[in-house]
């Protein structure tokens, strides 16, 4: 397709791999929950809050997704980052529930639109220059920077005597602020011909845009069974990725270890997070089926590490959950975004997020209840294990194919 166009790839990577730094700083996601409670928050309050982000979070993932598509990747990125500004600003001068709900909701709001829309914006940036097959490089680079911001951010609490509250959100809003002026910087990808025309678009013409695009993406996900197979593969595989980390805490202080040791099963998830990127980069796969086998597998075994064995048993387990499934949707989010339509990849996407949050909604208080019938934290996530081996194993007499 001829676009008058040409986009500097080389800016457009800088861009997006220094906003990929700031917006993972996050220095408040380590605190943020103990700020609260210092401030004389009730645990019941903070955990309303936290169902509030959950709650904005499924509702808003498809239509941030969808508004990415029809108006524009790099328009809704910066958006977003306008709301995480916003939300810091809130939290750092919120004196009452109400507004810390609200700043939440706008949290939550935000993460949305950078969800399915900073992987579209890359995939259509590498796809204008015709270098798709470089996606899995450079997402594994965004990763690991993100990565990185992420281990930084999260030392953050040593600062907690000189920044106090509303420090840690003043300074958070000044790193969000930074990601959102590089997201400023990008260049809009044009791969289409609808893409190319969006500008044009009058607004009463939105609603009816809206309503082509639910139809065109459910088309898709009816005609293409390898995008469908790959979303639910994701979603069932990603399970384990935040309750082991959840529970694995748990169970490590019922096995005696001091609260002030806890951050070093979390430093080590997150080597293991590098590492599985680092490896997911240099493997090739010729079969998106037997990755899945041999991903789940390795998935469900550290799933029951974390749930079953000793402490440094269940650490090596997380750290094995972590990083093999860094490495299975590196190259899943190739394929997905190999397999379906630019016009609509946005918001394909983000239903791929909701898949996951999905199953986590029963997921996450199944496998707490069973771990408080057996009363040891370990037993949920040992059966969880369980079910993710099993999804592997019923692959494995199965042909392998070209995907």
């Amino acid at each position: 397709m001829n676009h008058k166009r040409k986009l500097n790839l080389k800016k457009q990577l800088a861009c997006i791999y220094t906003a990929d730094f700031f917006s993972g700083l996050r220095i408040t996601d380590a605190v943020w929950v103990a700020l609260l409670a210092a401030r004389g928050f009730s645990l019941w309050e903070i955990g309303l809050t936290e169902s509030v982000f959950h709650v904005v979070s499924l509702l808003c993932e498809v239509p941030s997704g969808m508004a990415a598509d029809l108006l524009g990747r790099k328009k809704t990125l910066v958006s977003g980052g306008v709301c995480m500004v916003l939300q810091s600003l809130l939290m750092a001068f919120a004196s009452d529930l109400f507004t810390i709900c609200f700043a939440m909701g706008l949290n939550a709001l935000a993460m949305t639109m950078f969800s399915g829309t900073s992987t579209a914006l890359l995939y259509d940036s590498l796809k204008q220059e015709g270098c798709e097959e470089e996606y899995i490089q450079v997402s594994a680079n965004g990763s690991q920077i993100s990565m990185l911001a992420n281990a930084i951010g999260s030392m953050a609490s040593i600062l907690n005597q000189f920044l106090g509250y509303a420090g840690f959100y003043l300074l958070n809003a000044a790193f969000e602020g930074a990601s959102a002026l590089a997201n400023m910087l990008l260049a809009e990808p044009i791969v289409t011909e609808s893409q190319a025309s969006r500008e044009k678009h009058a607004l009463r013409a939105l609603p009816e845009q809206f309503r082509q695009l639910v139809r065109d993406s459910l088309h898709v996900l009816r005609t293409c069974p390898m995008a469908v197979k790959l979303i639910a593969s994701s979603a069932l595989i990603s399970v384990p990725s935040y309750l082991t980390k959840m529970f694995l805490q748990q169970r490590l202080v019922e096995l005696g270890w001091p609260t002030e040791l806890l951050f070093l099963p979390l430093l080590l998830g997150g080597l293991a997070c590098v590492a599985g990127t680092e490896i997911g980069r240099r493997v090739r796969c010729r079969s998106m089926r037997r990755l899945y086998t041999a991903c789940a597998l390795l998935c469900g075994v550290g799933t029951l590490l974390v749930g079953a064995a000793p402490a440094w048993g269940g650490i090596l387990g997380m750290m094995l959950v972590q990083g093999v499934l860094e490495v299975y949707l590196l190259h899943e989010s190739q394929k997905l975004n190999d397999a379906i339509p630019s016009d609509q990849r946005a918001t394909l996407i983000s239903v791929d997020g909701m898949a996951y949050s999905l199953l986590m909604i029963p997921a996450s208080p199944l496998v707490g209840a069973v771990g408080d019938a057996f009363g040891q934290a370990g037993a949920g996530l040992a059966l969880l294990g369980g079910v993710i081996v099993l999804s592997g194993a019923a692959l494995l007499g199965k042909k392998p194919q070209e995907s």
